[in-house]
């Protein structure tokens, strides 16, 4: 997966938008694209300490309340990076001291599960939940498992995307490396990050990655430069199940003063291969979809 450096800012785009499902104006941190197999959202509402359902449309369903005892110090919404898995339980995750709470949400039961390790989920196959931990000898992002149901986390040497093919992602030194050791000729792709129209300026990014259900794989990318100088780099970029890399696609500006800083844009309906990008503005959360 990937190793993120710095915080990225603003960069506008063009996706189309689709559906604009009003969260509330509040801060919504780390609300993230939790699209559910029937085409509906969950969001993290933490000002609300709640789990607030929409339907694909946009309209409010209703929300599941988050228990003070679920919350840290029994008052704060801690829980980020909702996803929700291919048989429709949501989860999210919160870091804290050794280990790592998911909140699971699975047929209306709320219930917590405690990975006995400080994991950083960031990215699932639709069962599995993937992310950074530290290994036995204390070495720092290493590639982890997850089981979500029972909190059991193991070292892997790869990702895997809802097809069942094994990827690795890397970021370093302004190159972004992706390893697919399952597609025809074992391709390793290398590309250097810069800015549209400013190819001499060396660039740094945050990436999101998720996978359809025919293995494609979705990386969104977000950053700049060490100056600013330039612009910011904000794109989609498409790896298709045999390897090949599309143009990157420019994508609307991701953060608003309603969410300056989630790590929760990028996510893919179960069952499918169409990636969207969820955006908390002040007036609610838009999703936009690729044409």
């Amino acid at each position: 997966m990937v190793r993120n450096d710095r915080p990225p800012r603003p960069h506008p785009g063009g996706h189309r938008r689709r559906g604009s499902g009003h969260a509330g104006r509040r801060r919504l941190c780390g609300a993230g694209p939790g699209r559910a197999p029937d085409g509906s959202w969950w969001i993290l509402d933490g000002p609300k300490k709640r789990l607030a359902h929409f339907s694909a449309s946009g309209s409010y369903l209703g929300a599941v309340a988050v228990p003070t005892e679920y919350l840290t110090n029994g008052q704060y919404f801690q829980y980020q990076l909702p996803r929700v898995l291919d048989d429709g339980a949501l989860v999210a995750s919160r870091l804290g001291g050794d280990s790592t709470t998911l909140l699971r949400l699975d047929g209306g039961d709320l219930s917590l599960v405690t990975i006995p390790a400080n994991v950083g989920v960031r990215t699932d196959d639709g069962t599995t939940l993937y992310g950074f931990g530290v290994g036995d000898d204390g070495e720092r992002d290493v590639l982890t498992a997850v089981d979500p149901e029972t909190g059991e986390a193991s070292t892997v040497d790869w990702f895997r995307t809802r097809a069942g093919t094994r990827y690795r992602v890397e970021i370093n030194n302004g190159l972004l490396r992706i390893e697919l050791p399952d597609s025809p000729d074992r391709r390793t792709l290398v590309f250097r990050l810069a800015l549209a129209g400013k190819p001499q300026l060396p660039a740094h990014a945050l990436v999101e990655v998720a996978s359809g259900d025919d293995g494609t794989l979705f990386l969104y990318l977000i950053g700049g430069t060490d100056t600013g100088e330039g612009g910011q780099l904000a794109g989609l970029l498409t790896i298709s199940p045999d390897g090949v890399a599309s143009p990157v696609e420019p994508t609307p500006n991701p953060f608003t003063t309603a969410d300056p800083g989630s790590p929760a844009h990028l996510g893919v309906r179960p069952g499918t291969s169409k990636p969207t990008l969820m955006i908390i503005g002040t007036d609610g959360v838009r999703v936009f979809a690729k044409s």
